[in-house]
């Protein structure tokens, strides 16, 4: 990742994607960038001075120093999406904290990237803590043996060897769940589940070298997860989500928004192609 851009407006919110994009620079020695996007190109130099005077009012020299760059363009969404795609980028962008529409969760700005980007977009949410998550040193990538959730893994080594950080693998079992696996093949399910997990690390680290742990949770997904980060530090989530359009237009569906409002780590969003 040669370039971390910091999609941000005008907005308290964007400042979070800040925190995130000059974490991640400063650990890969990265430029930081920020980027925003303007339907009328009247706007686009206010927009630049807007922004500038924010990052002087931080105080920080650093921050005096990065480059503004607005784009014109009439879809903000497609534009960042696009950004997103690049090779050696990585886009970081602040989720909202509003509820409980999940679309209000991170502003429809922020789902319509996701959408669009054929890469994760790497998003914080209202409880982000940068200080507890100063760098990345595991990258959590949540499986349940769907193509869907197993479409992060190429992503998520990606981002573990960039990074140099640990790999793990999680996976929840709630109640119904384990009550299937083990009407279905007729042994224990979370014993059934570890050794899903167990031959994928395997399967990750011989194909890739890198080293790979895994973890079965148990409960409500999203509790689950929150709970087991509680108390983490330096740590990046990498999930998926459907992504769909309409009322269910979503970040991440009903867990992954969720997780997304309670996490104080970044966490890494993809939406695979149909």
């Amino acid at each position: 990742m040669q370039t971390c851009y910091v999609a941000m407006d005008e907005t308290d919110e964007s400042l979070r994607g800040l925190a995130l994009g000059r974490n991640l620079a400063a650990q890969l020695e990265a430029r930081l960038a920020i980027v925003s996007v303007v339907a009328d190109p009247a706007r686009a130099e206010p927009r630049r001075r807007a922004l500038q005077a924010r990052l002087d009012d931080t105080r920080e020299a650093a921050l005096s120093r990065v480059s503004v760059e607005v784009v014109v363009n009439d879809s903000a969404k497609e534009a960042l999406a696009g950004l997103a795609g690049g090779e050696g980028v990585g886009l970081c962008m602040g989720a909202h904290g509003r509820r409980p529409l999940p679309e209000l969760l991170i502003g429809s700005v922020t789902a319509g990237v996701v959408r669009r980007a054929s890469r994760p977009v790497l998003l914080c949410g209202p409880r982000y803590a940068p200080e507890r998550h100063a760098r990345v040193e595991v990258v959590m990538v949540c499986v349940d043996g769907s193509a869907l959730s197993e479409a992060m893994l190429p992503h998520a080594v990606s981002l573990a060897q960039t990074l140099s950080a640990r790999l793990q693998l999680l996976q929840v079992m709630d109640a119904s769940a384990l009550a299937a696996a083990e009407a279905v093949e007729g042994g224990h399910g979370d014993v059934m589940e570890s050794s899903y997990l167990h031959g994928l690390a395997r399967r990750l680290e011989g194909e890739h070298g890198i080293e790979v742990d895994w973890e079965v949770l148990h409960g409500d997904p999203a509790d689950a997860i929150v709970s087991y980060l509680a108390d983490s530090r330096d740590v990046m989530l990498a999930m998926t989500t459907h992504g769909r359009s309409g009322l269910s237009q979503v970040v991440a569906g009903s867990v992954s928004h969720e997780v997304l409002h309670e996490a104080c780590c970044p966490v890494a969003v993809l939406r695979p192609c149909d």
